[in-house]
């Protein structure tokens, strides 16, 4: 039967239809043919969807007629199968992106359907490969949030569709933030999800961290509030706690990783990406995952995260002794009736829980992994859309500052009203930073429709933030502590002199650094702070991808026009055709030479970097990573060490010799470097800025404030360089909690979620277990060791005085709850 659709609305992205549905005595199904989406509404409830995998959509039968709504985009891609650059292939999908909506549905009766199911069903009984039912959904990519939230919404109605057709039928679905995304856009269908998630179908438990977000360029911070925010969602609207950080496609994993997440109670951990590795195999499906600082999670590296139920595929995933993931996904969809008519006869449905944990009782037997999950591809997310990293690197330092303000007004007893709302501001603020940590998005390898959109979102985060920061000020008595002044260099025939007492630096009329020295120390500079141009084609995934090989391309770019103004080095560069400023300075009681670059950025598919040669004898560089450090070879010896030709790092990178001689470059928000040991000397790259034309043809383009620091050092641990970063990083203020310890860092310090007292985070930097004391600035009342997610744990802390007394084991991590009223 054939029903005419009637169109009632049209806006810019979405066409919406109806036609009526007369009496059935039957179930039936809908058939609609379209490319771009649509969801299909009966009597304005979300019943199912529609793309290019999926053509019908089961509406049970009903004595009475009822209205059908479709809401068909009219512009968008497919939900799978989409390119890797910017040829015949994405010139065919967008010409195809556009669709004129068909004017009529088919109805046919969908009983044989259900019955040959069944009839595989039963066929089948004694094939036994797990089977989870999935979309991966990209909360933006090539499409925008809002196209996103439309994406979520059909995705979901289609799984709710697929419930109705099979009650075995379980779907895991990750990211809170997708579902956020359904509960604000379509109350209904989310209330329906809920119910799915009540009787044990629809399953969030997956959804441990807020979106799949980036897991190197985010703060360790910022990925704990991604498992906070997830937990406390997953447990507000389903009474879930989350227990499976899935994050299929994130663009590899830092060393810290397993530690944040089982400070967070989360036990297991899931990817695929390992098998996009360009050079080597990682080597094990199933394994245990061990942080820093012994603390652990079970891992697995599953084969694949979206298709159909094809034999290659089913005999990959018996041979790997690993769960099938079905269903279509990047742009969502899922599974299709098809895989469910499929399952049957291969294998069942599970839950992810189930799986994992068959793997915990045997975790004995399981290999173990104790670093970082390089991902040898997409080396170049470091630093595309430097803007989007910049933004993101302010606010989660805006954040830290606003959220150690607050707790200071708890802590002086504020009235509560106003520590409420500035809480509420934070939380706001924080969810817009945590959605673009995305693993798409803040990499910097969207469309630029979405960085229009983070543009705004940014806005109004640093609005929430400032006046958080501004407000907390008014209450707190004055402690700030004044900017430290200049150190006045001095002009020779070599250059310009920078002394003050902690550091020497000789910086050429070309702005390289040809001396560079700690107090009492010897010069460790060849040659430092060069700017470099390279030629950057990648073969594939432009944004994503910089090509080895690169190196051989370099044209050099020196500085000009050397004076001094306001006791500082002023330089012009032109990069290409960019204009860019530099500016050298040394305060006064620093330790380490500031340099700021200001640059009008217009090259294509150019890499600017910074390059260094250190009169260094070392072998390894060791780098900043979330709430940790990693140490990593500088050596090309095996095929793993020249795969890491350019490897995340946040905070700093540093080179140490034997003698505990070292230097150590500050950055602000950037992420790509590069290391190489070559006996004599330690070059240590650092990349700035790139140029890429595909997603976004204009990334990069535009002003951009580039700013690091050159720190000398004899026998400086990581705890005294991740102080000196701070210095480095953050205006001087008044710490709540402080400790005399070099190898301690106080992490975090904000006001807990439930608003009962504050959580202070410490971490262990050098390596070695110790007893802390960790002084507080206001009376306390209680403490409490808790875990990430604000919950007690069976831990010692003791109070002394306004000091806590507790134990920290080697690069240990630990919170705790202060109460001061």
């Amino acid at each position: 039967m054939k029903l005419p659709l009637t169109e009632v609305a049209r806006d810019a992205e979405v066409a919406t239809l109806r036609a009526i549905l007369p009496p059935q005595a039957e179930d039936v199904l809908v058939q609609y043919g379209t490319r771009t989406g649509a969801l299909l509404r009966v009597e304005g409830i979300a019943a199912g969807a529609y793309d290019r995998e999926h053509h019908d959509v089961f509406v049970a039968a009903s004595r009475s007629e009822r209205e059908l709504t479709l809401e068909v985009e009219l512009e968008a891609l497919p939900t799978n199968g989409l390119p890797s650059g910017p040829g015949l292939m994405w010139w065919l999908l967008n010409a195809m992106s556009h669709q004129r909506p068909k004017k009529s549905v088919m109805v046919s009766l969908s009983n044989h359907a259900r019955a040959a199911h069944d009839s595989a069903r039963d066929e089948g009984r004694m094939n036994t490969l797990p089977v989870i039912g999935h979309s991966h959904l990209d909360v933006a990519w090539l499409w925008t949030y809002e196209q996103a939230r439309r994406k979520a919404e059909r995705t979901f109605a289609i799984a709710c569709d697929l419930f109705e057709r099979d009650r075995e039928f379980t779907f895991a679905q990750s990211q809170p933030q997708l579902y956020r995304f359904v509960e604000e856009g379509d109350p209904k269908l989310f209330e329906r999800v809920r119910e799915e998630v009540r009787a044990d179908r629809f399953d969030p438990l997956v959804a441990a961290l807020w979106v799949e977000s980036d897991c190197n360029i985010p703060s360790g911070e910022s990925l704990l509030r991604q498992m906070l925010f997830a937990n406390e969602y997953c447990t507000r609207h389903f009474g879930l706690t989350p227990s499976i950080a899935w994050l299929p496609d994130s663009f590899g994993f830092a060393n810290t990783l397993p530690q944040l997440l089982a400070h967070a109670g989360i036990p297991f951990f899931a990817t695929t990406k390992l098998q996009w590795n360009d050079t080597t195999r990682f080597p094990y499906p199933q394994f245990i995952w061990r942080g820093p600082d012994g603390s652990s999670v079970i891992g697995a590296l599953i084969q694949s995260y979206d298709g159909g139920a094809f034999p290659w595929r089913i005999q990959t995933a018996r041979a790997r002794h690993e769960p099938l993931v079905l269903g279509y996904g990047d742009g969502g969809g899922g599974v299709t009736p098809k895989m469910l008519t499929q399952v049957p006869g291969f294998g069942h449905w599970i839950h992810p829980r189930e799986w994992f944990a068959q793997l915990a009782e045997h975790q004995g037997d399981l290999p173990v992994h104790a670093d970082e999950l390089y991902l040898e591809y997409h080396r170049g997310v470091y630093t595309t859309h430097h803007d989007v990293k910049a933004q993101n690197a302010l606010l989660e330092r805006a954040l830290q500052e606003a959220e150690e303000l607050v707790a200071w007004c708890d802590a002086v007893h504020a009235p509560a009203a106003a520590t409420g709302q500035f809480s509420q501001r934070l939380r706001a603020a924080w969810e817009i930073v945590l959605r673009n940590q995305f693993h798409d998005v803040l990499p910097g390898t969207s469309i630029r429709e979405v960085y229009a959109d983070v543009a705004r979102e940014y806005a109004q985060a640093q609005e929430l933030t400032a006046s958080v920061i501004a407000s907390a000020e008014t209450i707190l008595p004055r402690g700030l502590q004044p900017e430290p002044e200049r150190s006045q260099p001095r002009e020779d025939a070599g250059g310009y002199v920078f002394e003050n007492g902690l550091v020497r630096a000789r910086v050429g009329r070309d702005g390289a650094i040809a001396e560079l020295a700690a107090a009492g120390g010897r010069n460790l500079a060849i040659e430092a702070n060069v700017l470099a141009l390279y030629r950057d084609r990648p073969r594939q995934w432009e944004a994503w991808n910089i090509d080895d090989g690169y190196q051989q391309t370099m044209r050099r770019v020196p500085g000009r026009g050397g004076r001094i103004e306001e006791r500082a080095l002023e330089l012009d560069f032109t990069a290409g055709q960019s204009p860019a400023a530099m500016r050298v300075e040394l305060r006064n009681g620093e330790p380490f030479l500031r340099v700021d670059l200001a640059i009008e950025w217009t090259e294509r598919r150019t890499l600017l970097r910074l390059e260094n040669r250190f009169d260094l004898q070392a072998e390894t560089a060791t780098y900043g990573s979330p709430h940790g450090t990693i140490v990593r070879s500088g050596l090309r010896d095996t095929p793993a060490e020249r795969a890491k030709f350019e490897v995340p790092g946040q905070r700093f990178a540093a080179v140490q010799n034997g003698q505990g001689e070292g230097i150590a470059i500050f950055a602000l928000d950037t992420y790509g470097w590069s290391a190489l040991s070559s006996g004599a000397e330690f070059a240590l790259g650092h990349s700035l800025l790139r140029g890429t034309t595909w997603p976004d043809p204009a990334a990069d383009r535009g002003p951009h404030q580039l700013s690091y620091a050159f720190a000398p050092f004899a026998g400086a641990g990581s705890g005294s360089l991740e102080r000196a970063w701070r210095r480095f990083a953050h205006g001087p203020r008044v710490h709540l909690f402080t400790t005399g310890d070099e190898s301690v860092l106080v992490a975090a310090c904000k006001p807990a979620e439930d608003r009962d007292g504050a959580i202070v985070r410490v971490r262990e930097c050098d390596g070695a277990a110790r007893a802390v004391r960790l002084r507080c600035g206001a009376r306390m009342v209680s403490a409490q060791s808790v875990d990430a997610l604000e919950r007690p744990v069976d831990k010692t802390v003791a109070m002394e005085g306004e000091e806590l007394l507790f134990e920290l084991k080697a690069f240990g991590l630990r919170s705790f709850r202060v109460r001061f009223r």
